[in-house]
């Protein structure tokens, strides 16, 4: 049974992650994985993937990239490579490689070292799979049909995303309001603070900084007091 989880991904491998799918996998985990390595498919042409600040061109979520992103290139390919060395501290490895007794030896490897895996459109030898991902300032939502309709959670993404936009308003003031309110009884000065129309109607056309400023103004007595 699988269970959504986010994970904080200190160290990802992508094999095959210099061409197609894997190199799509590659740009997503470039947002979020703090180490990444790539081992290509053949023998590799570059020490390094070079990924440029913005949207990543391969990913079709409206995902960004804050600053450029160099990639390195492990010096030798999948099938000539210790996969025991390379997957042992991992956080997480994906493989898009054609090769499925490499990809098997891959999945060996990962479960030996207690390593999250996915092996890319081959469900039978992942633990673990992308998600279609909505990502704002402060919200994140991953979308799955768990493996059996791919195209419909790429349709649900993006009927979803201009709610996300208007739900980043509130998580935004959710969040700046909750570092003004003092800890003790924090969660029912945030209801009370909701409760108000007028702070909903600010948030709603206006703005999270004017609807704080509302919300201060309306309900001071709530506030932690100024030092």
């Amino acid at each position: 049974m699988y269970m959504p989880l986010m994970v904080d991904i200190k160290k990802a491998v992508v094999f095959a992650g210099e061409r197609g799918e894997g190199l799509q996998k590659t740009q997503k985990l470039a947002l979020f994985a703090d180490e990444l390595l790539v081992v290509s498919e053949a023998v590799p042409t570059a020490a390094e993937i070079v990924l440029p600040p913005g949207q990543p061109s391969e990913v079709a979520e409206k995902l960004l990239l804050k600053t450029e992103r160099r990639v390195p290139v492990h010096p030798v390919r999948a099938t000539d490579a210790d996969l025991d060395a390379l997957v042992a501290g991992a956080t997480f490895v994906t493989s898009d490689l054609a090769d499925r007794a490499l990809n098997e030896r891959i999945v060996a490897a990962a479960h030996k070292h207690h390593v999250l895996c996915n092996i890319i459109d081959t469900r039978d030898l992942c633990d673990t799979w992308f998600m279609s991902l909505i990502e704002t300032d402060h919200l994140i939502a991953g979308l799955s049909t768990k493996a059996q309709a791919t195209y419909y959670a790429t349709r649900l993404r993006k009927e979803l995303e201009p709610k996300f936009r208007r739900w980043e308003r509130e998580a935004a003031f959710t969040a700046a309001l909750r570092t003004l309110l003092p800890p003790q009884g924090r969660l029912e000065a945030l209801k009370k603070v909701w409760k108000s129309p007028l702070v909903r109607w600010t948030l709603r056309w206006i703005g999270p900084q004017a609807a704080l400023r509302m919300a201060q103004a309306t309900q001071g007595g709530l506030f932690a007091p100024e030092k």
